[in-house]
């Protein structure tokens, strides 16, 4: 019984250890995310739209820093409105749960798209818009 004891609180405190260092691992990669993100913004020049839009797409992701994320990505849209800016919008709004106005950003980025090649492949974009219909229907 002592034995059970000993062995139960040993892996008890494994867990407990790994499970601490499987959180600092997430906690670094996220800091980092975010930390380059920054540095991104800090670097860039106030009109450079698609700095604040990568900066943004990178934080969305990842699922960090969204609130930051989402001032960066309306800056850049504000800036510019660019199929990038649009696609990355699409994006925030699906990690929102907002379905419609995910689809309707991307159908944006797909127009911005053809107005510079009519020809342009569309396919990822457009697998995207049916994703988000599908998800504001269910």
């Amino acid at each position: 019984m002592k034995n059970l004891a000993k062995t139960s609180s040993i892996l008890a405190m494994a867990i407990m250890i790994f499970a601490a260092s499987v959180n600092t691992y997430a906690d670094n990669r996220v800091d980092k995310t975010v930390e380059k993100a920054r540095s991104i913004i800090t670097d860039c020049s106030p009109d450079d739209w698609e700095s604040y839009a990568k900066a943004a797409d990178m934080c969305i992701r990842k699922q960090v820093n969204l609130t930051e994320a989402k001032t960066w990505l309306d800056k850049s849209l504000t800036i510019k409105e660019s199929a990038l800016g649009h696609e990355v919008a699409g994006d925030y709004y699906m990690s929102s749960k907002l379905y419609k106005k995910a689809a309707d950003h991307y159908i944006k980025s797909m127009m911005k798209i053809k107005e510079k090649d009519n020809s342009a492949q569309l396919s990822d974009l457009q697998a995207k818009v049916n994703n988000a219909i599908v998800k504001s229907k269910e």
